[in-house]
Parts: C-alpha cells; sequence; structure tokens
C-alpha cells in the first residue's frame, strides 16, 4: 500500500510539473505596436500595404485598413498576418485617406493617415 501512495505521489508531481507552461502572468498584455501603411497608386486603384512591428504576447486577429474620403467611408479587412495588402477602387476621382488597424486580444492600433489620390 505504501508504494502505491508513492507512486500516486511521484505521478501527480510529474502531471503538475509538465503540465504548467511558461509563467506568463506577470507580463504586462500589450495591443500590437508599430503599425504602418504604404500606398501605390495605379490611376483608378490604390495598393494599401500595411505592416505591423510586434504582436507582443497576443496573436494577430484582424489587420485591415479604414479608408475613404470625405462623404464615403470603407473598412477592408486583409489576413492576419505582419504583413498584409488590400487593393481599393473607386469610382470616382479625388483625394482620398487610408489608415491601417491591427486587432490582437488586448486591442487594436491604427498607423498614421496617408493621402493617395485616384484619377479614373
Amino acid at each position: 500500500m505504501k508504494k502505491l501512495i508513492e507512486l500516486g505521489i511521484l505521478i501527480t508531481a510529474l502531471t503538475i510539473t509538465s503540465c504548467s507552461g511558461e509563467d506568463r502572468s506577470g507580463e504586462r498584455p500589450l495591443a500590437p505596436y508599430g503599425v504602418s501603411v504604404i500606398t501605390v497608386e495605379t490611376g483608378d486603384s490604390c495598393i494599401l500595404k500595411g505592416h505591423v512591428e510586434e504582436s507582443h504576447n497576443s496573436s494577430l486577429t484582424k489587420c485591415g485598413f479604414y479608408w475613404g474620403n470625405d462623404t464615403i467611408k470603407y473598412t477592408e479587412t486583409a489576413e492576419a498576418g505582419y504583413d498584409f495588402m488590400d487593393t481599393v477602387t473607386s469610382e470616382d476621382a479625388g483625394r482620398y485617406y487610408a489608415v491601417a488597424y491591427a486587432t490582437n486580444y488586448i486591442g487594436t492600433t491604427t498607423s498614421d493617415t496617408v493621402y493617395f489620390i485616384l484619377t479614373n
């Protein structure tokens, strides 16, 4: 009986230590960092390229762009990743803005605003 109890204690101790994983309880949760956007204008469309510098201790869940002009506003969602892109088109020529965004389980971070011109 004594051997059985010792074996039970040993199995319990091994289970606890092998399943504990990495202790991240002391880390401060952070939203994505270093979100930026660049544009490549091609006349009637614009290629938006976004980049996320770091997502710290939480995986990216969503990335994309907010874009539009004074009267229209769109949200484009791209595949979540540290580098992402999308092509935007509009039937109306004019000056447009774009802002990249990245979301993880902690929050959302946006880039600076960039402007581009569509000529149609």
